[in-house]
């Protein structure tokens, strides 16, 4: 009974020692991915709020660990957000305030945190700006898209025309630019007042290597309009500068 006895004590022993151990490895993770997470919002200082445009120079942004885009949505200030996942396909980025912006090839499919977020955004497969140097005028793309607050299936067209030799500044420098203008419609009746049936997105490509540099894009006539800057993009297009170069912001 003696030795059962410490049988019995050197199992709860072991089983005390293991669930310490795991306990440890669980902690361990969690405070990585918070300190991950947190580093994502120590770069983000400025996301959708009514402060004055967030502009960092051109060395900061080719330092930066991260993937940095810059967004203005409507009137709001410019901010910063930051590319914390690629997944299947799709970028998505982040504010400082959790709001999500969710893209495939630089169209947005789905947003998180607005008022009116768009949830799903149907045959984007199939999405002319995955094949920019195959568009023709003639081009159309039909999707269904699903909004919050009970509004699904709602039927989009766009047609695209392709505008060649565009000049776009960015950190006082000049790109050359090829922009794709896609003019969007409804093709049946809302559930709700609609002002507008029809708008433009407008899309900057790098004229040398093809790569989106910039968007504007309206998801519905409710929305307002949102510019995406992709200043990392930007920056690897660009020589690089040294530290002592803070060069200009946008």
């Amino acid at each position: 009974m003696a030795l059962f006895g410490i049988f019995i004590q050197r199992a709860y022993t072991l089983i005390a020692l293991i669930k310490t151990v795991f306990s440890g490895l669980v902690l361990l993770t969690l405070t990585a991915c918070a300190g991950t997470y947190h580093s994502y919002i120590d770069t983000l200082k400025l996301a959708f709020a009514d402060t004055p445009d967030a502009e960092l120079s051109l060395a900061e942004v080719q330092q930066s660990r991260y993937d940095l885009l810059y967004v203005k949505h409507g009137e709001r200030a410019q901010a910063v957000m930051v590319l914390m996942h690629l997944e299947a396909g799709q970028h998505k980025w982040l504010s400082a305030d959790n709001a999500m912006l969710i893209m495939e090839q630089g169209r947005l499919v789905r947003t998180l945190g607005f008022e009116h977020d768009l949830l799903h955004l149907t045959n984007t497969l199939n999405d002319p700006l995955r094949r920019i140097k195959t568009i023709q005028p003639d081009n159309s793309w039909l999707r269904l898209a699903d909004w919050r607050n009970g509004e699904y299936g709602y039927g989009l067209r766009s047609r695209f025309e392709v505008v060649p030799a565009q000049q776009l500044t960015v950190f006082q420098q000049q790109l050359n630019t090829t922009l794709v203008v896609e003019h969007v419609s409804y093709t049946d009746k809302a559930n709700y007042l609609r002002f507008d049936g029809s708008w433009q997105n407008y899309f900057w490509f790098d004229s040398k290597t093809g790569t989106l540099i910039k968007s504007e894009q309206r998801l519905a006539p409710f929305w307002q309009p949102i510019t995406m800057t992709y200043a990392s993009r930007i920056g690897r297009l660009l020589p690089p500068v040294s530290t002592t170069n803070t060069g200009g912001g946008q």
